[in-house]
């Protein structure tokens, strides 16, 4: 089912799906683009590249309390917080972090153990996937199409988005996609005309330019692996690292999380919090003796957890060339060309 809007009248559409749940769509701040919970519909804004955090905080938000307690009283005392959560629409989220979601679903909805936080939050939520503008160039950081991601991919949306001039175009991907537009009555239907411009549109995704290398997830894995114990080149591609995490924080796979109680006068809490392997402290045991005390034994963590212990456990790289962690990066260190040379190794 496809569905027409003037870009003009976004509003009246945010104001639509705030009426059946809770609305996430980017919205500008001093610094850039976010995925922030809309109160006004005025607040949603199209016009940027990509947001500044992906938007995996609306599945796992970055602090997210599980039980509360009171210490001197026994475990029974204690309460698990559950969730109840309204239908949620996550509104704008370009192709390769829809990837994203599918790579999480992994970790915390199909690998044996589920997750019931992130399952419950995936079940509620309606992705719409939005088409990165073909008329202007990719940002110099970004490399999905090596990893075999389109510019205007609608695999893994519900409902996908395209502009077409003045226009946005809607179709729905899933069933659950379909029925949301189909219960939206008060946008025009696209036309025959609309619909060859999207088909079209997607097709031409596929042919956008990011940076782009010949890259087998088998190839890199085992490259990797040989390059593990060559302290030499990971030291070379970590020299300038601060360990200051902010490439795993933006990152829409970086998925590491600690458990920890908070209490105060007696009351307490136990949480999940985002963590890190580029800080410090993240291997460091009860014993005191830590496995990664050198910057390049955390950065040749990350990287080979992305591109090759998870594709030797779940024949899947853990990355979808966003460019977030290199843009972000305050000394400039890029992924991408860390892949480059270790392929050239």
């Amino acid at each position: 089912m496809l569905k027409k809007i003037s870009i003009n009248k976004i509003s009246e559409l945010a104001a639509a799906l705030m009426g059946k749940g809770l609305l996430l769509a980017p919205v500008k701040e001093n610094s850039g683009y976010n995925f922030a919970e809309i109160k006004n519909p005025n607040q949603v804004d199209l016009d940027f590249h990509n947001t500044i955090a992906s938007p995996k905080a609306a599945f796992f938000p970055h602090k997210e309390d599980f039980i509360k307690y009171e210490t001197g009283k026994p475990i029974g005392a204690a309460s698990v917080i559950g969730l109840s959560l309204p239908p949620t629409f996550l509104f704008g989220v370009r192709p390769c972090d829809v990837k994203s979601f599918g790579i999480m679903d992994i970790h915390f909805n199909a690998s044996g153990i589920i997750d019931p936080y992130w399952k419950q939050r995936r079940e509620v939520t309606t992705i719409f996937g939005y088409a990165f503008d073909l008329e202007k160039p990719a940002e110099t950081e970004e490399f999905y199409q090596t990893l075999g991601i389109g510019a205007a991919d609608p695999e893994g949306s519900d409902v996908f988005m395209i502009k077409k001039g003045d226009d946005l175009l809607l179709d729905s991907v899933t069933a659950k996609g379909e029925k949301l537009l189909a219960e939206l009555k008060n946008f025009a239907e696209g036309k025959v005309t609309d619909k060859k411009y999207y088909d079209e549109y997607i097709k031409k995704g596929r042919e956008y330019k990011t940076r782009s290398m010949c890259l087998e997830p088998e190839a890199i894995t085992k490259k990797l692996e040989d390059l593990f114990h060559n302290t030499d080149f990971w030291m070379g591609v970590s020299s300038a690292c601060l360990s200051c995490g902010i490439c795993t924080f933006v990152c829409p796979t970086c998925y590491c999380f600690d458990i920890c109680d908070d209490t105060l006068f007696g009351q307490g809490t136990r949480r999940r919090v985002w963590d890190a392997c580029m800080f410090t402290d993240f291997t460091l045991e009860a014993s005191g003796h830590n496995p990664r005390t050198h910057v390049y034994q955390r950065l040749r963590q990350k990287v080979c957890h992305k591109y090759s212990f998870h594709v030797r456990k779940y024949g899947v790289i853990s990355c979808v060339g966003c460019g977030r962690c290199t843009k972000h990066c305050p000394v400039n260190i890029d992924i991408y060309s860390i892949i480059e040379d270790a392929m050239k190794a």
